[in-house]
């Protein structure tokens, strides 16, 4: 029996540690349908800024095919040559954002979250660093005639801003050599903002952001649990995820398209749109700073036949309230068991209003589930002391079947013996096994809030523990919590022989060695309750002999 417990646990750890590894958002977690939110525009105060400097090299998307005829509409007019002799950068600050805009190419150069650090202790800003001198940074155009791109994103063009109750409207104009273009940004507090874009004569083109989201720090780029700049699609209500390193070089979505974007762990860029010719998804080839290659995905819409494109844009924190406010709520993946992990989110913050600490959060919510598991618990440690009991009958049993090990018809015979002297003696030899499988959802659970939950992205413990959705820095807790499966283990009733129960001993080692580069929350879940799990072993062993279940029946 313990053969077998150790090898399904062994099994399951192995599949957890190369789930996080290779697929950690295989299976999408569907949530109850939302309608579609309409993007309002309302906003801050406005003041002019630097430029941000910034720091990769890409390659522009490729150009998109011809937009199949619709009924056309006026675009922007041709007139006398328009645009500006010097940059301007347009600042408008509210509670939750900075952005930045350049009337260079009209383009977004920075969506800085107020709310949310990097470890340097900035702003995380949601506009990839790009080079010195790029003019690819969102909202570009990207077109077949590419010298006209070029031209229009490389330009200065004419700024003028303006209010409209909360809301900061930006007009930029440009028009030369026979081309007029002109885009509207209606930015506000909220984190959905409108845009139009408009070129005349029409040509094929569409607007673009990315590449991928956010310049990573250091320690991200390396940590197994981080995935950033995938790609969602949404169509018809269906979310779809795309890898950023398996996506298709160009691939291209009907007008169904519900909103199209880039997002890693815990922040979300998207599109949706208006009045557009579907979407598109390009992947270009970027390389880092140590002349490292690595893909990069951009996403866009294609503008209508006559030369238009406008809807909704999103740069924000993937927080539950705000993606569930606007309609997003699906790009909330939190793995394979998303509905355990999105209740211990709600019930984490409900016990952190009264903590003030995730960690001791996380500490009271264990408790909490170990009192609910508690009576499976105390029927796993029952049904497997009444087989430690039982053992020298079962090895009686074994002795009598010499050749079960070379005789299928005799080791049947055997274990239908030994199956007969369970029953009769009112043993289930499966108790064991059944809590430590229930165990697996919630576990699994956990690892996609931790790894996943932007709520906890940054959160403190105490002492050496700064953030619980990252490793712990020294692995103390890995050690504590290998230690306590040794102390746990040996507690725990067992039917092996001592030979076998040293080979088992090998597990708690294996526990570690999984555990040391998963999230230090997930391993703090783990430790308490294993302490739990003493502490419980240890006053069943004091009181056994009154215990109920040891009464004959």
């Amino acid at each position: 029996m313990e053969k077998r417990i150790f090898i399904a646990v062994l099994l399951s750890f192995a599949i957890l540690y190369g789930y996080s590894l290779i697929a950690p958002r295989l299976f999408p977690q569907f949530v109850p349908k939302k309608a579609p939110v309409t993007a309002t525009s309302t906003t801050g105060t406005t003041s002019t800024s630097a430029a941000t400097t910034t720091s990769n090299t890409t390659t522009a998307p490729a150009a998109p095919p011809a937009v199949a005829p619709q009924p056309a509409v006026a675009a922007t007019t041709i007139v006398a040559n328009i645009g500006a002799s010097a940059e301007e950068n347009t600042r408008i600050e509210t509670p939750d954002f900075i952005v930045v805009f350049s009337n260079r190419g009209a383009e977004l150069t920075s969506f800085q979250l107020k709310g949310y650090r990097t470890k340097s202790g900035g702003h995380v800003d949601l506009v990839k660093a790009r080079a010195a001198g790029r003019i690819d940074y969102p909202f570009a155009i990207v077109a077949q005639n590419r010298p006209v791109a070029d031209r229009l994103n490389a330009a200065l063009w004419q700024v003028t801003e303006s209010r409209d109750g909360q809301t900061t409207i930006i007009d930029y104009k440009y028009a030369n050599n026979g081309v007029a273009a002109s885009k509207t940004f209606r930015v506000g507090p909220e984190y959905m903002f409108h845009f139009a874009v408009a070129v005349n004569p029409a040509m094929p083109y569409r607007v673009a952001i990315g590449p991928g989201i956010r310049t990573l720090e250091a320690d991200e780029g390396q940590s197994q649990l981080t995935i950033t700049g995938d790609a969602v699609v949404q169509r018809d209500d269906s979310l779809k995820l795309i890898k950023r390193d398996k996506a298709d070089p160009f691939a291209t979505y009907g007008a169904d398209t519900q909103f199209i974007g880039i997002e890693d762990n815990y922040f979300l860029s998207v599109l949706k749109p208006e009045k557009a010719s579907g979407a598109v998804l390009s992947r270009v080839e970027e390389t880092g700073a140590k002349n490292e290659k690595r893909h990069e995905l951009y996403a866009a819409l294609n503008a209508t036949p006559d030369g238009v494109v406008s809807g909704s844009a999103f740069f924000g924190p993937k927080d539950t309230g705000v993606v569930d406010k606007y309609g997003l709520e699906r790009t909330l993946q939190f793995g394979t068991f998303g509905v355990i992990a999105r209740f211990f989110l709600t019930a984490l913050k409900w016990i952190n209003t009264w903590t003030h600490n995730w960690g001791f959060a996380i500490i009271v919510l264990t408790i909490l589930i170990k009192i609910v598991l508690y009576p499976l618990q105390h029927k796993s440690i029952v049904s497997m002391r009444k087989m430690q009991k039982l053992q020298p009958k079962v090895e009686a049993i074994k002795s009598r079947y010499k050749k079960a090990k070379s005789d299928p018809e005799q080791r049947q015979k055997m274990n239908m013996d030994v199956m007969k002297l369970y029953q009769t003696e009112g043993v289930n030899p499966m108790g064991g096994c059944l809590p430590m499988v229930l165990q697996l959802p919630i576990f699994w659970g956990f690892y996609g809030l931790l790894s996943r939950a932007i709520e906890l992205r940054g959160a403190p413990f105490i002492w050496w523990i700064h953030d619980l959705s990252t490793k712990d820095p020294y692995y103390i807790t890995p050690i504590l919590m290998t230690i306590t499966m040794f102390v746990q283990q040996t507690l725990t009733p067992t039917t092996v022989d001592p030979a076998q129960r040293r080979m088992f001993m090998i597990m708690p080692l294996l526990f570690g060695f999984f555990f040391k580069e998963l999230p230090s929350g997930l391993v703090i879940y783990w430790l308490v309750q294993n302490i739990l799990s003493i502490i419980q072993q240890l006053i069943m062993n004091k009181w056994w002999k009154d215990h109920p279940s040891e009464q004959p029946s």
